[in-house]
């Protein structure tokens, strides 16, 4: 099994044999983390979501964890697979109608699976990068191409934002589980992300504020990005800003 180090991108080979959780000290940059006890390098998730199959071709890591989780929900019929070469193979037998690719698998890089599958006529109906990193600090996250893709999905994203997009592809009714509260409480932690950002960068100008119309004035831009920013995460939740912004300066 191949994992990742969420700080510097290196990757190891972990043996399958075990059953408990494991830490891993990266041997590069110094940074622990954890890996969860290991499933099949490829393995199949049987669903009913009207006869959808999708194919997730990733490490294992958090945030592959947290899409199999969400997509199993929906009953889709999901293949898992750690390489780009054995995504090709699942691909190739299976035709499934979604994607989910990193682009940067071992064996086959992502970027170049979806140029192979292309060139031979594979390529399913739906491709979406799933992002390979995720930057607490920078809540900007725009991928500078797509490499053929139609969408891209990142870490951090909510639930409901992740089944929008694929709604949106599938053109079938996939539904969130999460609870609204739940949803509520990570866009205002995001919204909260948004703002200490500007204030640890903007500190002067941050002291001009006085209104919250100020605010909106002042940062027009990285107001309407960090809006954007939430939205992608938690559709319909963006204006959560406003308020956030608001509860700041009563209590400045």
């Amino acid at each position: 099994m191949i994992v990742q180090c969420p700080g510097c991108l290196k990757r190891y080979r972990i043996t399958d044999a075990r059953s408990r959780l494991l830490r891993v000290r990266c041997k590069s940059c110094g940074q622990e983390f954890l890996v969860a006890p290991s499933q099949e390098a490829a393995h199949e998730i049987k669903g009913n979501g009207g006869g959808i199959k999708a194919v997730l071709a990733d490490i294992q890591r958090d945030f592959r964890t947290q899409l199999v989780g969400t997509l199993t929900k929906q009953k889709l019929h999901l293949f898992v697979v750690e390489d780009g070469e054995e995504a090709f193979k699942v691909v190739a037998k299976e035709k499934p109608r979604l994607l989910l690719v990193n682009p940067y698998l071992p064996k086959l890089m992502g970027i170049e699976l979806i140029t192979r599958l292309s060139n031979e006529g594979l390529r399913p109906e739906t491709v979406v990068l799933l992002g390979a990193i995720h930057n607490p600090r920078r809540y900007t996250r725009l991928p500078e191409s797509l490499y053929g893709a139609d969408d891209y999905i990142d870490e951090g994203w909510s639930e409901g934002a992740i089944l929008h997009k694929l709604t949106y592809h599938l053109h079938f009714p996939l539904h969130e589980t999460e609870r609204g509260d739940e949803a509520g409480e990570g866009a205002a932690r995001l919204a909260r992300i948004v703002l200490t950002d500007i204030l640890v960068y903007e500190s002067a100008r941050m002291a001009e504020v006085k209104r919250v119309e100020d605010f909106f004035s002042l940062f027009a831009d990285e107001a309407a990005e960090g809006r954007r920013y939430i939205e992608e995460r938690y559709p319909g939740k963006g204006n959560l800003l406003r308020q956030v912004v608001a509860d700041y300066l009563r209590q400045r």
